[in-house]
């Protein structure tokens, strides 16, 4: 799906730099009064299902079934959020927007691939001494100084 949408990936790279390592497990839903909508976090712990009725209901639950009264032939649409993926309902026009069909709007509202293109400047790779420029003694004296424990150090 990402390769039919290469807008969605130039978002990503131009936006790489401020998303966080760890961002869940959660299920969010959300509303503005005009649309209300669920995303799920990048590492899509929590079960999210949606079904979509033939007139226009939507339906978001944990597990398929646990909503009372819902018709399987009524059923139109079933789906489920993946890791990082939203869906949203437009409570006035009443159109069901899919993970695609939002992250490609909002990709598209901007070139981030003509930025990127224009203005990132890869680093390559480069070669360091193995001598060291600091003692053991110097270098933990440093790093305590500046807060760094022992999963920083070893995160280097």
């Amino acid at each position: 799906a990402l390769a039919d949408n290469p807008e969605i990936v130039d978002f990503y790279k131009f936006h790489g730099g401020l998303l966080e390592a760890w961002d869940g497990p959660a299920l969010l839903v959300f509303s503005d009064g005009k649309s209300i909508g669920a995303s799920l976090d990048r590492n899509g712990l929590r079960p999210a299902r949606y079904s979509i009725e033939k007139d226009g209901t939507v339906y978001m639950m944990s597990e398929t079934g646990v909503v009372p009264g819902v018709k399987e032939s009524d059923i139109i649409e079933k789906g489920r959020l993946g890791p990082g993926q939203m869906i949203n309902v437009d409570l006035i026009s009443g159109e069901f927007k899919d993970n695609i069909k939002i992250k490609s709007e909002i990709a598209s509202r901007h070139p981030y691939g003509e930025w990127i293109a224009n203005q990132r400047k890869d680093v390559g790779s480069l070669e360091f001494p193995e001598e060291r420029i600091y003692d053991d003694a110097t270098a933990t004296f440093a790093q305590a100084s500046f807060g760094w424990g022992l999963e920083d150090i070893g995160m280097q």
